[in-house]
């Protein structure tokens, strides 16, 4: 799990519930959570979402959530490590040792608010975080740190509107024997919109058309990630196998993964999608992919193991 939560080396990212602390947050510049809490007979309990807090390294990023609202950006600037309950802590059931983050705060000009986000994050990232963040109701649940993937970083990072200052250091984190050439990098960034040579490259291989539907207007034509841009490594993030050309509505469906495809190219639509709303898209119109690679199968794996489409 620890591979799939993007711990290989580069940044990880978290979800952190601060409550009552965020001015000890705000002015200490520090996060805390026990080890373990202890019961009346002394038994000890560890939680998972303490024990994240213990696997923060420096440059980690974390979203910290008070009153309903993603309200700050926290970047961590030292690895974890053990400290003593701070002061201000007075909750009797907690240990007096636990694990200490030092950040670097960033204020977000708009916050966040729970209920803008609560339907998109359960429906695409909530499976996928560890813990799970929300409830049934749509409420965050009582925990205080959750790790999350990369991708749902993004899209927190691009509600903040803090995408492109973050997206290099996506580029950059990755391990390599080899130094990116600036013009790689400008188009692995590019590639993030499906720009650049990864757009002009799918408009060749479909021959400006979209893969399904054979739309042929190209200032309509979406160059989308099949495995998404920020789950996958910078070689995949510029590889037209992993792209497909894309009608507007089409790559709306299958970014939300609403829609997918198996490995003859047949058309997958998710049971989230109602009947209705089928047949006000034609999706019976359009049942499988002009054509499809072998290496587009194995990208399009990854694409339905994400949104949960099961073999058939």
């Amino acid at each position: 799990m620890d591979e799939l939560l993007g711990r290989d080396g580069g940044m990880a990212f978290y979800w952190v519930n601060v409550g009552k602390t965020i001015k000890e947050v705000q002015s200490g510049n520090f996060l805390w959570a026990p080890e373990a809490s202890q019961s009346e007979t002394g038994a000890s309990t560890r939680r998972e979402h303490w024990e994240n807090v213990a696997k923060v390294k420096a440059g980690d990023v974390i979203f910290c959530y008070h009153e309903k609202q993603i309200t700050d950006i926290a970047i961590a600037t030292r690895d974890a490590y053990s400290a003593e309950r701070p002061a201000t802590r007075s909750f009797s059931e907690w240990g007096n040792t636990g694990n200490r983050v030092d950040v670097e705060l960033r204020e977000l000009k708009t916050p966040i608010h729970r209920d803008d986000i609560a339907s998109d994050f359960i429906s695409l990232y909530q499976q996928r975080s560890v813990p799970n963040l929300f409830n049934r109701e749509g409420r965050i649940n009582q925990i205080y740190m959750a790790r999350l993937l990369p991708d749902a970083a993004a899209y927190l990072l691009e509600r903040a509107h803090l995408i492109e200052e973050f997206e290099t250091k996506l580029v950059d984190q990755e391990p390599s024997k080899r130094k990116l050439a600036e013009t790689t990098r400008e188009a692995i960034v590019k590639a993030r919109v499906g720009q650049g040579l990864f757009r002009a490259e799918l408009l060749r291989v479909w021959n400006s058309q979209c893969s399904l539907t054979g739309l042929s207007n190209p200032d309509l034509l979406i160059a989308s990630h099949i495995h998404a841009w920020t789950l996958s490594n910078n070689d995949q993030r510029i590889d037209a196998d992993n792209g497909l050309l894309l009608a507007p509505h089409i790559d709306r469906l299958f970014d939300r993964g609403l829609i997918s495809f198996d490995d003859h190219g047949g058309l997958l639509i998710s049971t989230s999608l109602a009947q209705k709303d089928r047949e006000l898209l034609a999706l019976d119109r359009y049942t499988k992919l002009r054509h499809i690679s072998a290496e587009n199968r194995e990208y399009m794996k990854l694409h339905r193991d994400r949104h949960g489409f099961k073999p058939a």
